[in-house]
């Protein structure tokens, strides 16, 4: 479920769930600190850190491949990249 936020006439930003919660966490931030709300900087982080959250998940659930140093040099060394 996404949820959608205006802050411009024509421009609709949606939202996941994880990322209302970083949203949240962003303003409630910003105004600690007594800062001016700054909204598309708190969008931007929010997404971001959801982002970042989604992927450590996955790598915790094996979704992902992962390569060892050497692994990885070996595939890129493979490559014809002329």
């Amino acid at each position: 479920m996404k949820t959608a936020a205006n802050l411009e006439e024509d421009k609709l930003i949606y939202f996941t769930p994880l990322e209302w919660k970083y949203f949240k966490l962003e303003i409630e931030e910003m105004k600690e600190n007594g800062e001016d709300l700054n909204f598309k900087k708190a969008i931007h982080n929010a997404k971001y850190f959801a982002m970042i959250e989604r992927s450590r998940n996955e790598i915790k659930e094996g979704k992902c491949v992962t390569f060892s140093d050497e692994e990885w040099e070996a595939f890129v060394s493979a490559q014809n990249l002329s």
